[in-house]
């Protein structure tokens, strides 16, 4: 708990905002994802360097390591060196989010979208967040506490 309250602190600081408004955004982002950690699918070595080139993109959030892992099945991410499989919170899917100005959306698959046969390269049904949106609600939270 002391660690996600240094979290807390830390990317208040960073976005300029408020430890208070930045819980209020957590809190609604938990309140309609309906989960507070979630598992995201990543690639090291020479598949992420040529991902990364790319100018923006989508970080996909998924309740179960399984959805995340036939996910990348689906898209064949798992031939990638080193692929990895990581819990995180809300809060640090959000600092990601706001820290890489890359990452312009930000993707939580819910469980009932796990098992949906999708083609390979689409992305699943599910609550999409723009970082944009990330900011100015955070801007307005910060506005109305004040």
């Amino acid at each position: 708990m002391e660690l996600e309250q240094g979290r807390l602190k830390e990317l208040a600081d960073e976005q300029g905002t408020s430890i208070a408004a930045l819980q209020t955004l957590l809190l609604a982002l938990q309140s309609q994802t309906g989960a507070d950690h979630f598992y995201i699918f990543w690639l090291s070595g020479n598949a992420a360097a040529s991902t990364r080139t790319r100018r923006q993109r989508t970080l996909l959030a998924f309740r179960t390591p399984d959805a995340a892992l036939a996910f990348a099945q689906r898209n064949q991410l798992m031939a990638a060196a080193q692929p990895r499989l990581q819990r995180l919170s809300i809060l640090q899917l959000v600092q990601a989010v706001l820290r890489e100005p890359a990452i312009s959306a930000l993707l939580f698959v819910g469980d009932e979208h796990a098992d949906a046969a999708l083609p390979a390269g689409a992305l699943p049904p599910g609550i999409r967040t723009e970082r944009a949106d990330l900011l100015k609600q955070l801007a307005s939270t910060q506005h109305s506490i004040s």
